[in-house]
């Protein structure tokens, strides 16, 4: 049996008329009896009989109805998602991220994302720069959102959103909080709560070097929500990228004296990425969000 025949005893079945069934399909009536004793002698076994002026199902036929009758819609219904997909009204968006910018520009941009494109499911995975990258390297992600101070990926394409400087974050409460500007010297007074890994890392430990600076360093992580979290109502402080903590109402950032080098907040893909509507439109989306 094939799918003409199942769509034609379908409706033959719903309109028990073959002429009917004829004019609904744009073809003969003698097509139409040509397919439906086709499909009764491949099955075996009688499909339905007259009664008077209707035909009834054989318990075969009901069976054979039902069934047709569901891979029939299933068909309808996956060749509308595949014109979905041509018109990208379906499919999944698989996102890479490093820490800082999940604190700032990404909420935004993936509620405004999910709000346009209802149909388009994001796969989010979140780490440190230098794993987002080689997701991306490795397809195994279409584009990423990465904190970054530069690199040499030569099939590697970044683009640059804003500047991404590390600050010295604090309870708005802290005894540093009313400092117009904070030196080493008052900086040294404090212990501290650290990312331990990342672009984050590397400006710390850049910093650290440049100023031969040994900090009192009581923890470790690389969650930026937990160093946010322990720091809040404390007299720790951290050094963290600027937009890990800008929309944080109670931590509060001082500019870092003889600060390093600036990162930056950069879009990333492949160059032989195929940037499909689904792609193009969420970075269109990231660049509109403040």
């Amino acid at each position: 049996m094939n799918t003409k025949q199942l769509h034609i005893f379908k409706h033959f079945v719903e309109a028990q008329n073959e002429n009917a069934v004829a004019e609904k399909l744009g073809i003969t009536q003698p097509t139409v009896t040509f397919h439906l004793k086709n499909l009764s002698k491949e099955c075996g076994l009688p499909l339905y009989f007259k009664k008077g002026k209707h035909f009834n199902l054989t318990e075969a036929g009901e069976l054979l109805y039902r069934n047709a009758t569901k891979m029939i819609n299933l068909i309808e219904e996956t060749t509308d998602m595949m014109d979905d997909f041509k018109q990208s009204k379906r499919g999944t968006l698989r996102v890479g991220a490093s820490h800082a910018p999940i604190y700032s520009i990404l909420p935004s941009t993936f509620k405004n994302y999910m709000h346009e494109h209802p149909n388009i499911d994001i796969n989010l995975m979140v780490d440190t720069a230098p794993v987002i990258i080689d997701q991306v390297k490795n397809r195994k992600i279409d584009i990423a959102v990465i904190a970054e101070k530069g690199f040499n990926e030569s099939e590697l394409q970044v683009k640059r959103l804003h500047d991404n400087p590390l600050v010295l974050a604090m309870d708005k409460r802290h005894p540093l909080a009313q400092h117009k500007q904070c030196t080493i010297e008052d900086i040294n007074n404090y212990r501290f709560i650290i990312h331990n890994g990342g672009s984050t890392r590397d400006s710390i430990n850049e910093w650290r070097k440049k100023n031969f600076i040994n900090l009192d360093v009581h923890m470790e992580t690389n969650s930026i929500s937990s160093i946010l979290a322990t720091i809040k109502d404390s007299n720790y402080l951290s050094l963290v990228s600027e937009n890990a903590i800008r929309h944080h109402p109670n931590i509060i950032s001082k500019q870092l004296p003889n600060a390093p080098t600036t990162s930056y907040i950069s879009l990333v893909y492949r160059n032989d990425r195929h940037l499909t509507t689904i792609i193009q439109d969420f970075i269109t989306l990231i660049y509109n969000t403040k």
